[in-house]
């Protein structure tokens, strides 16, 4: 374990290196070690990096469902394919973990990314869809990612949701485009923007909905629909671990 804590990085969460996979079997059986261990550092480290990634742009803040891996140290952009088996994990160790802490970041984070692959990668007849694929319209992450002009148009003038999600006028990203991503510090920004918690929740949450109805018109990305025996059993194995965790939380 002393060999293991050499590689990880503990101040933004995950390995000490990029590119960072949330390699989710790793951090359960990191998240057990440290209960039973009763060790703090692991413990901390674990939390930081299931709150790092929930925030990060490996994550989607508008719909759900995490990528496959962040090229960068941060967790700030991802290769943006979706895919299910990574989710279904991801299920099972948020529910774990929120079975611990009763943390209500991970309880948001598994609700959407539940919600995602009911809506998403269900296919009607049952079962789950493979994947989603990183590119649409020649472009890797453009269905994910937004300019300056696009936020400013969609939004009020008085919005904070772009600043919410650390978006700017030249783009956090390439090509002048911004990936939302999510500080871990809300009081700090209700401080800067001199708004309290109630305000900026209605705020976001109403940005958010303009975005996603804006979003829904884009190009979306390809589909892999092949239904996969064992990446559903994986999937099913995450549903019944949020269920054991939460309860029939729908």
């Amino acid at each position: 374990m002393n060999r293991w804590k050499t590689r990880l990085d503990n101040e933004e969460g995950g390995p000490n290196r990029s590119p960072k996979f949330p390699l989710p079997s790793n951090y359960q059986f990191l998240l057990r070690y440290a209960v039973l261990e009763q060790d703090k550092e692991l413990w901390n480290h674990v939390n930081l990096t299931l709150t790092k990634m929930a925030f990060g742009g490996i994550y989607d803040q508008l719909r759900g469902g995490f990528s496959r891996y962040s090229t960068d140290m941060l967790w700030k952009v991802p290769h943006f394919e979706k895919m299910l088996y990574d989710n279904a994990q991801l299920l099972s160790l948020y529910a774990e973990a929120f079975t611990l802490t009763k943390d209500e970041r991970y309880k948001s984070v598994i609700d959407d990314t539940v919600s995602w692959l009911e809506r998403e990668m269900k296919h009607p007849d049952g079962g789950f869809y493979s994947a989603l694929d990183a590119d649409s319209e020649g472009m890797e992450g453009k269905f994910y990612t937004w300019t300056w002009d696009e936020l400013t148009t969609l939004l009020t003038p008085h919005d904070v949701t772009s600043e919410y999600f650390n978006a700017t006028p030249i783009g956090n990203w390439e090509h002048g485009r911004n990936i939302l991503i999510r500080s871990d510090n809300d009081q700090q920004f209700m401080s800067d923007f001199n708004i309290n918690k109630h305000d900026l929740d209605i705020l976001v949450k109403a940005g958010m909905e303009k975005l996603l109805m804006a979003r829904n018109q884009r190009v979306r990305p390809g589909l892999d629909d092949k239904v996969l025996t064992g990446w559903n059993a994986m999937t099913i194995h995450g549903l019944l671990d949020v269920y054991k965790a939460m309860g029939d939380h729908k």
